[in-house]
């Protein structure tokens, strides 16, 4: 194959969970010219990728004949020799192309990232362990050092990572159980502690900074999709919400604890050696919450800090190539 489409999805951390697919098409392909059309809002996660020709913006709120011109000028790069869709849109039906993903779709799997290459096995283009996406160059990563050198962070590596932000308020455990948690790292690791987001959660790391040591410090808002990409690839943990972060530390292959309440941790958490799952039982919980629409749920359940600390403990233990113990 020479000319390959893949049609992502729109919200960082959505398309975070869809780069195994660019890469597997990659690793099995590496002479095609590879085109990514995905979402305005999300193409700071692709653009920094050696193995994208050609990254699209698409916006869905487009009229009619914005669509029309868009459609054309995907025309304008000839026959596809395979358009993987994974937003079931139109566009390979409106796209010459000589192999085009299933539109009736029977996944055997839950979690959302497996969802997304299972399309690829029903198309036959499956790669087992497709090597990891590259989100940040040399230049993201010196700029991100000297953002946090200026902050009076003088480590390069090894530190912890803490987001306590998510696109929706209600997937955001409280800023006390994130202060009760840093306390007790700071106390027993004495690691940097670096608070990481979009600029609109601002408010919240200022929030979970509020009365911290020192050498805990807010880089929210500060740091582009790339920068923060660097400054996880480093670290010694992280420790997120169900949001972008954490589906970027993930893919990174850093230690990561994922917080969930509201969201369903079977589809959008992770598993393996480097993973874990912080969550409490929701049928043992008062609230209301399964009786509510999905995007009206609020509820952690009762879940504490010292259920995320010692899941925290868990991984800090087994520290890439370390020692560490709290």
């Amino acid at each position: 194959m020479r000319n390959i489409l893949v049609v992502t999805l729109s919200n960082l951390g959505d398309v975070i969970m869809t780069t195994p697919v660019i890469m597997a098409l990659a690793a099995r392909f590496p002479e095609a010219r590879l085109t990514v059309v995905v979402g305005y809002k999300a193409c700071a996660v692709l653009e920094k990728s050696p193995d994208i020709d050609r990254v699209v913006s698409y916006d869905k709120r487009m009229d009619r004949r914005s669509k029309w011109r868009f459609v054309q000028a995907l025309k304008q790069d000839g026959v596809y020799d395979c358009i993987v869709d994974l937003r079931n849109s139109p566009l390979p039906w409106l796209l010459p192309c000589r192999k085009r993903s299933p539109l009736w779709r029977r996944f055997r799997r839950i979690n959302m990232r497996e969802r997304h290459l299972e399309i690829l096995d029903m198309m036959g283009l499956g790669v087992a362990d497709p090597p990891p996406f590259r989100f940040f160059d040399p230049t993201d990563e010196r700029a991100a050092l000297v953002k946090i050198h200026a902050r009076g962070i003088s480590a390069q590596r090894g530190w912890i990572v803490i987001a306590p932000g998510a696109a929706s308020a209600k997937k955001r455990w409280p800023v006390a159980d994130f202060q009760a948690v840093i306390r007790r790292l700071v106390e027993q690791t004495a690691k940097p502690v670096l608070l990481v987001g979009a600029d609109n959660e601002r408010p919240t790391a200022e929030a979970v900074a509020q009365g911290m040591p020192d050498h805990v410090v807010s880089l929210c808002g500060e740091t582009v999709l790339a920068e923060t990409a660097a400054l996880l690839s480093r670290a010694a943990l992280v420790l997120a919400n169900d949001s972008a972060v954490m589906h970027l530390a993930f893919e990174l292959g850093v230690p990561t604890v994922g917080v969930f309440g509201p969201t369903d941790h079977d589809k959008y958490g992770h598993g393996g050696a480097n993973f874990r799952i912080a969550r409490e039982d929701a049928a043992a919980c008062s609230c209301d919450s399964a009786s509510r629409p999905y995007g009206e749920r609020d509820c952690f359940h009762g879940l504490g800090p010292d259920k995320v600390f010692q899941l925290c403990v868990e991984l800090l233990r087994t520290e890439r190539g370390g020692t560490e113990t709290a």
